[in-house]
């Protein structure tokens, strides 16, 4: 009940505001572009349905995460930068059910940015046989990652103590996860991206889709990586817990 609180308390502050709706807003413009370019540019237009979709699979995953980061940076040390910790503290909540209800609050952004790509996603992958498949594996692995970068922002910004600071190193460690994005087919045989893609859950993840979606292979393909993207999701719960922990008044 107590984490229920507060996870309504923290949507009331930073979805239900201007800046939440200003989100939304931005991934509904964004998400039309992309569709409309790939319906209708001549060069996009030669791309398969599975590619298409593949694509704006990534890129709502991205945003996604990137969403987590930004309220994770913002949750514990904006709350001391605004002189509101030591309320939170002293409330009945212990601080495990505080990391828990923020947490939960930062997740539920991107719940509704999913829920905001699903027409995009049928309009680019109508007629595409891994359609739904791509879809199921997008809101399971999504959400991981939103916890993964979430938590971790969120514990970062336990330790740090300065949002500005937190989210100017959560922000290097999401530009480092979506690298794989940018290198080119021939560096990621290398054996620098073959470690970077073993190790990266946000390139665990992309690889999943392009499996699914593109390469139209099953489940039995995807549980090392979907494995190590669990483990992730683990340990940066771990991270939270412990640095929330340490917090004092």
């Amino acid at each position: 009940m107590k984490t229920a609180y507060i996870m309504r308390k923290e949507i009331r502050e930073s979805v239900l505001t201007s800046k939440g709706f200003l989100w939304y807003i931005l991934t509904s413009v964004i998400l039309s572009v992309l569709s409309y370019l790939f319906l209708t540019n001549s060069e996009l237009s030669l791309l398969d349905q599975g590619q298409m979709l593949y694509m704006i699979m990534n890129f709502v995953t991205a945003l996604g995460i990137l969403i987590g980061v930004v309220s994770g940076s913002d949750a514990i040390a904006g709350e001391i930068e605004r002189g509101t910790l030591e309320a939170l503290l002293l409330s009945p909540a212990s601080k495990t059910e505080i990391a828990a209800g923020k947490l939960a609050a930062a997740l539920m952004n991107w719940c509704i940015i999913f829920v905001i790509s699903i027409p995009y996603l049928f309009v680019v992958g109508k007629g595409g046989q891994n359609l739904l498949s791509g879809i199921v594996y997008l809101a399971v692995l999504g959400t991981l990652l939103a916890v993964i970068f979430s938590a971790f922002s969120m514990g970062l910004s336990a330790r740090i103590k300065s949002m500005k600071n937190s989210l100017i190193v959560s922000f290097l460690i999401f530009l480092l996860a979506g690298s794989p994005i940018f290198l080119s087919a021939a560096l990621r045989t290398t054996w620098f991206g073959r470690v970077l893609d073993l190790v990266n859950p946000f390139a665990d993840a992309i690889n999943t889709f392009d499996s699914v979606v593109v390469d139209s292979q099953g489940f039995s393909y995807q549980t090392g990586r979907i494995a190590i993207i669990c483990g992730y999701a683990f340990l940066s719960l771990l991270f939270l817990k412990r640095s929330v922990s340490r917090l004092e008044m």
